[in-house]
């Protein structure tokens, strides 16, 4: 078997010398064809060379993958109409002044892993209707106002002194401390079931240990979630509550991936904080059912990650912002000609994966994770404050500066590398020419002295005789 060479018809083999061969007589490619390969290898060594430098520099390519977020328009949680912060319940003016974007958890204390651990084991130990209950009743004093009296719903007296037994009976507690903050919550909002409401300010009291609590509830109803089905009763609880619970996630926070990670490793991702930077292709207002979260509508946004891939990624989110409304279409696809900043509607959002959700392609049915969260920054809108555009210009300018010089030194490389390949053609091309205008005259200077050639024969008939 002969392999034939990528570069020209000839065999990469040398043929053998012997009798036996039919080939011994033909030559070996001469030195016109290995210049020729030469040329060529340094042809393709230059192109590998620039291309090898030139790959450390994303402003080639971060024209297809554009995930740059410094032109960004930051976009901060919807405003509480209580006028409270969604993780803490405190005045949300005094978190947006302090520009604290944290949760309690991160500011429990000393106490606060101790205490986390305790939640998880106290609300595994829970049945599911009872997990239900106290996710209604903590969703509903989170987002009550703190300076008015709240209606109790939810929890029944029953059901505090089962969650009491609990507590006492299971390994819950880390310590005496642990196991008093944990009966100290269930007395307080025991005390407004009696009552049937709350006075003001009882999140405040409670939410060292109602937040972990909503974290252990939050994580055991995504587990309750069916995958790649369609939506489920069993869904609706990590659905509505995610959804809820969004303004709590932090803008900067999770790892950045696309659609496939999420389908092809759906136990890895899920309940696990994420980031998609990508393209909104379509924005689908929905109504919510009866639920205990308290939710009465939300929006299904369709991405498609720039990560290079084609297939979306879905975010269902409770509140759209109004850059994002404003650019959108009355079919609810993004209106290029309104945000001439912002063409392809590049948007970020932060959220949980719950899921893989059946829907039909235009390849047939098909899978799309999905994430619940919230969206935390947009690209380049038209309403950028005046001192952003300036600073912005300055950077686009170097920027620009820059991706000419490296665009200078690309030119001269491939001139550079067309001239030399150009001069050893040309030099191939006149040893070729001398080689053939040798051979053609090689037998011109022999004469035949024909007298000879015929005393020669006569000879030789004379002895055979």
């Amino acid at each position: 078997m002969r392999i034939p060479s990528q570069f020209n018809d000839s065999s990469l083999y040398r043929p053998r010398r012997g009798d036996g061969n039919s080939k011994k007589h033909r030559s070996v490619p001469g030195a016109t064809d290995s210049r020729r390969r030469l040329i060529r290898l340094g042809v393709v060594l230059l192109l590998v060379v620039v291309v090898m430098r030139e790959a450390r520099r994303p402003g080639l390519y971060q024209t297809f993958f554009d995930t740059r977020e410094e032109n960004w328009i930051p976009i901060a949680p919807a405003a509480d109409p209580t006028g409270r912060s969604a993780q803490t319940g405190a005045p949300a003016d005094r978190i947006a002044a302090a520009g604290n974007d944290v949760t309690v958890n991160a500011r429990a204390g000393e106490s606060g892993a101790a205490i986390r651990r305790a939640t998880a084991r106290w609300v595994d130990a829970m049945e599911v209707p009872l997990q239900r209950a106290w996710t209604e009743s903590l969703i509903k004093i989170q987002s009550s106002s703190a300076q008015t009296s709240t209606g109790w719903g939810g929890l029944s007296v029953d059901q505090f002194d089962a969650s009491t037994e609990l507590v006492q009976q299971s390994s819950v507690q880390q310590g005496h401390e642990t196991h008093d903050e944990f009966l100290a919550m269930i007395q307080t909002l025991r005390d407004c079931a009696v009552a049937d409401e709350c006075p003001p300010g009882v999140w405040g009291r409670i939410a060292s240990v109602a937040v972990p609590t909503l974290d252990a509830l939050q994580a055991a109803a995504t587990r309750r979630v069916s995958d790649g089905t369609f939506w489920t009763s069993a869904d609706s609880d990590a659905f509505y509550l995610g959804l809820v619970r969004s303004d709590a996630l932090p803008s900067d926070g999770g790892v950045t991936t696309g659609t496939l990670p999420l389908l092809q490793q759906p136990e890895i991702y899920r309940g696990q904080t994420i980031r998609l930077v990508g393209t909104l292709h379509l924005a689908e207002p929905k109504t919510a059912q009866s639920n205990r979260a308290g939710v009465e509508s939300y929006w299904k946004l369709w991405i498609i990650p720039a990560d290079g891939g084609i297939r979306p990624t879905i975010l269902m989110t409770r509140e759209l912002p109004g850059l994002i409304a404003d650019s959108l279409t009355a079919d609810g696809k993004w209106d290029h000609q309104s945000n001439p900043d912002n063409p392809d509607g590049k948007i970020a959002a932060v959220g949980r994966f719950i899921k893989r959700l059946p829907y039909r392609s235009s390849i047939g049915a098909d899978l799309a994770p999905v994430v619940i969260g919230r969206v935390v920054g947009a690209k380049g809108l038209a309403s950028t404050s005046g001192e952003q555009s300036g600073g912005d210009a300055t950077g686009d300018s170097a920027a620009a500066g820059g991706d000419l010089t490296g665009l200078v030194g690309v030119l001269l490389a491939i001139v550079g590398g067309i001239a030399l390949a150009g001069f050893l053609m040309y030099r191939s091309a006149l040893d070729a020419k001398r080689s053939r205008t040798l051979r053609q005259h090689a037998g011109d200077d022999v004469k035949l002295d024909l007298d000879a050639l015929a005393d020669h024969d006569a000879a030789n008939e004379g002895t055979q005789s």
